[in-house]
């Protein structure tokens, strides 16, 4: 009860605001029109859509999907990718948002760049990388270990697309709340006896729990919702939703049942915000401290400092060779066979 009242209170304070401020009310006004227009209506359409095919009320398309074995699985490929791709992005953007923010290894410069490449880098880089150096002709995997079959298709390589491509979110995110920390909650526990390792475990990690579980949500969402990966190295044998909401509607031209499966896709999608939301709001932390200062570099051993800065050096090795074999394809003749320099992949084109 209390709460409604503070609620109550609060939105009359701001109603007042925005009648004493015709400005930030303008704003407002066109803010919620934004989204009403971008975001609530295409939903509400898509809905609309999918519950009435005929333009009378039917479920007939969800009855369906649920009786399609086809369906059921790429759902559960997806909601299986999802959570896979969440927990392993999650972990490397964290091993590099801590080793960047609690340690003092050198060329933290070409580790971030490689942390963030990936989110400003267009859609399939991953996808195509991974081909040319997993593939079936891959550099790798034929002309490196001399494999001659080796099934770089499927869950496993999406998994490693999937990964790759979203785990710069989880680093953003996590950084961010690594650095509002600062340096001076672990120096206290130390300097109290506490071992960096209990420091860790029960000063930083509580701390950093809403930062991770809202940076699982965002890569359980991305990854679910992805389409160019999944198009690319899905392959018959693991379907997953985006990409059949992309057939129903362009191969089928099945409007209605494309509408209907990505609103089945929207189920877990929300029902994972729910669940983040209410986990958070249970676990909320509140630090008094004084004026934040910069973390001093002792949260951990020498030898974890290196251990960690290998394996972020090695995640990033990787990440750079991504798009140095995108480069190297681009300027050769054919890959896997003739690597000698030539322009006419360009010529071919913009000509």
């Amino acid at each position: 009860m209390q709460s409604v009242v503070r609620w109550w209170a609060q939105s009359v304070r701001d109603l007042h605001r925005l009648r004493d401020e015709p400005l930030l009310g303008v704003a407002v006004a066109a803010i919620f029109a934004l989204l009403l227009l971008f975001i609530l209506y295409p939903l509400v359409r898509v809905l609309t859509v999918s519950l009435f095919p005929d333009g009378t009320f039917s479920p007939r398309l969800y009855r369906e999907f649920l009786g399609n074995w086809f369906f059921r699985q790429a759902f559960l490929n997806s909601v299986l990718m999802g959570v896979l791709t969440a927990a392993g992005g999650t972990i490397i953007g964290f091993l590099f948002a801590f080793t960047l923010t609690r340690t003092d290894v050198p060329g933290k410069s070409i580790l971030t760049l490689a942390a963030i490449l990936p989110i400003i880098s267009p859609p399939f880089v991953s996808a195509l990388s991974i081909i040319l150096l997993f593939g079936n002709n891959g550099l790798i995997t034929r002309q490196l270990l001399g494999l001659q079959e080796f099934a770089i298709y499927g869950m496993r390589g999406l998994l490693l697309a999937q990964v790759f491509t979203f785990f710069p979110v989880a680093y953003l995110t996590l950084r961010g709340v690594l650095e509002s920390l600062g340096g001076t909650l672990e120096d206290a526990a130390m300097n109290l006896g506490a071992t960096r390792w209990k420091a860790f475990r029960r000063v930083t990690l509580p701390l950093c729990l809403p930062g991770i579980a809202s940076a699982l949500l965002v890569l359980f969402i991305e990854s679910i919702a992805d389409f160019g990966n999944p198009l690319i190295l899905g392959g018959s044998g693991f379907p997953v939703l985006s990409v059949q909401v992309y057939l129903q509607v362009t191969g089928m031209y099945d409007l209605p049942g494309g509408a209907a499966l990505a609103v089945v896709l929207l189920v877990p999608s929300v029902t994972t915000f729910l669940v983040q939301r209410y986990w958070v709001s249970r676990k909320q932390y509140v630090t008094v401290t004084g004026k934040p200062t910069r973390a001093v570099i002792r949260a951990v051993s020498p030898a974890m400092q290196w251990t960690l800065y290998a394996a972020c050096l090695a995640v990033a090795l990787f990440v750079l060779l991504f798009y140095g074999t995108i480069v190297v394809g681009a300027f050769s003749r054919a890959w896997g066979a003739d690597h000698r320099f030539t322009l006419r992949n360009f010529g071919y084109v913009f000509g």
